[in-house]
């Protein structure tokens, strides 16, 4: 089972892959990172989608209808995707033995990259990855 050097290692090897970080999103923190940041500050890139992975774990609005709570210690979100006209941010969230606070973000260049590999690879990767 690889840590997290290996998996942003793997996640780099990716087509398109600008950059990638494995983040805290109860804190904020990057526990590890690779490669560029955007805006070139990687805690600051941390800090700022962990607050969208926030958003999306903590809400209801979207949750599955079914199974729409934290009941069997994960999160009820898979992943999220945001597309901007020169890239893509996927956060995969990683289902750990305690909290589940962790997910992987990679930054993938939007002429290069494949968001479905990309999406397929990083669930992979996180259903793998040893946290702690």
């Amino acid at each position: 089972m690889p840590g997290i050097d290996e998996c942003l290692l793997e996640a780099m090897r990716l087509p398109g892959a600008r950059g990638a970080a494995v983040v805290d999103w109860t804190s904020g923190l990057a526990l590890g990172t690779v490669g560029d940041a955007p805006g070139g500050d990687h805690e600051t890139t941390a800090a700022e989608a962990a607050e969208l992975a926030r958003l999306a774990a903590e809400h209801r609005a979207f949750a599955p209808e079914e199974g729409a709570d934290w009941s069997e210690g994960t999160c009820p979100v898979e992943d999220l995707i945001i597309a901007n006209r020169d890239s893509y941010h996927l956060l995969r969230f990683v289902p750990t033995t305690f909290d589940s606070s962790v997910f992987l973000h990679l930054w993938l260049a939007r002429t290069e990259g494949n968001l479905a590999l990309a999406r397929i690879r990083l669930g992979e990767m996180a259903a793998r990855l040893v946290v702690g």
